[in-house]
């Protein structure tokens, strides 16, 4: 109980007055943020808020890239270890508590937690280790019995024997573009200048220290750059002579038309993802295991939505809208990549999987990285440096 308070208290308080700080005042800077996703447009907002003069450049349009296509479960469970980043994911989504106080209810942040379900007798066992693990470091998660299960999703009939169940009582999920408009008006309204179409064509160094950033828009003066552009973070990482090893692992996504209010909170079955926004609509998805679409995308999605009507009763006659594939930037080993580097002082890579779950922390402890010159502790194995001795 104690780790958990602390770490709802962490979450709220002024990052300055975090562990692995050290405040050093600094004028405020030209920063150039390359990418308008969740992520870049949090580190833009929260380097505005901070009286930095911000210019995003995003080659087409905010949202465009693979946060549009996110299944956007904002959590700290689903494979979030070892306990640093399970960490950074527990504190960040409690930072959107924060973020939703300045910004305001345009996040649109749907609370209500998440309920996960093993059929199997195997799936059943690696639940409960994993409910165990979280438990011992403070997540509020719990097993819960068939009468809880139903209390929860009146509308869930799995239609086999629930073997193991947990509630997640403080996860939710958000609109993704939605969440990412809101984002981009906020750090408009603290003066940042948003610019898109407009696409990278250059970063001029000069003895390593950076002069600007050649766009298709003409040339930016900047003192910091970031690159916070997904899947094509390499490609303009390798424009400062860096190497940021990345893959991409496709994700498909099932869009119904709106319909009647038969979920409330994110239900995670043994098939894949499920979820219903603010507007009726569900969202379902295939897994998170990173396996293949198909050659006929859409009829994957009518299958995935088939599955979860026949969990949802009451979704029986909903039909797919839309189907969504998104490339999820994914660095090598897994984690975030965040920091500048020795090679190019003034660029800071900011590139991860997770990002909507990491966004508003890592938008607040980018900005202090940047503005007041520290290294935050909480970042340190995220550096590109990790990679330097393959």
């Amino acid at each position: 109980m104690r780790r958990r308070t602390f770490l709802e208290l962490f979450a709220g308080v002024s990052v300055s007055t975090l562990p692995g700080f050290r405040s050093l005042s600094k004028a405020p800077r030209r920063v150039v943020v390359v990418g308008s996703g969740i992520v870049g447009s949090s580190i833009a907002y929260h380097l505005a808020r901070r009286g930095a003069e911000v210019t995003v450049c995003e080659k087409e349009a905010p949202a465009s890239g693979a946060t549009s296509k996110s299944f956007a479960w904002i959590n700290a469970s689903a494979g979030k270890q070892p306990y640093h980043y399970y960490r950074l994911n527990r504190l960040s989504g409690l930072a959107y508590r924060h973020l939703e106080a300045e910004v305001g209810g345009e996040l649109q942040v749907q609370w209500g937690g998440s309920l996960e379900w093993a059929e199997g007798a195997e799936d059943a066992r690696t639940l409960r280790r994993n409910v165990a693990r979280q438990q011992a470091w403070g997540h509020p998660i719990d097993l819960i019995g068939e009468d809880d299960f139903n209390a929860l999703e009146p509308g869930l009939e799995p239609g086999v024997p629930v073997l193991a169940a947990a509630w997640t009582r403080e996860e939710g999920s958000v609109d993704p573009e939605g969440a990412t408009r809101a984002l981009v008006e906020a750090a408009r309204r603290e003066g940042a200048r948003i610019e898109y179409p407009c696409e990278v064509t250059g970063i001029v160094l000069r003895s390593g220290t950076l002069q600007g950033v050649e766009t298709s828009l003409g040339p930016l003066q900047a003192d910091a750059l970031v690159i916070a552009a997904g899947v094509d973070s390499p490609r303009l990482a390798a424009m400062a002579g860096l190497d940021v090893p990345l893959t991409d692992s496709p994700g498909l996504l099932a869009h119904a038309v709106p319909g009647p209010r038969v979920l409330g909170r994110v239900a995670l079955a043994p098939s894949g993802a499920m979820k219903q926004k603010l507007d009726g609509s569900l969202v379902v998805s295939g897994g998170f295991s990173g396996r293949p679409v198909s050659d006929d995308p859409r009829g994957q999605a009518e299958e995935i939505l088939r599955r979860a009507r026949g969990l949802l009763p009451g979704a029986e006659g909903v039909r797919l809208a839309r189907h969504t594939v998104g490339w999820r930037p994914v660095p090598e080993d897994g984690f975030p990549v965040l920091g500048f580097s020795e090679g190019a002082p003034d660029v800071y890579v900011a590139v991860m999987h997770s990002g909507i779950t990491l966004a508003p922390l890592v938008g607040r402890l980018v900005a202090s990285e940047i503005l007041d010159g520290v290294q935050v502790e909480m970042l340190e194995p995220y550096r590109l440096s990790r990679f330097e001795s393959r």
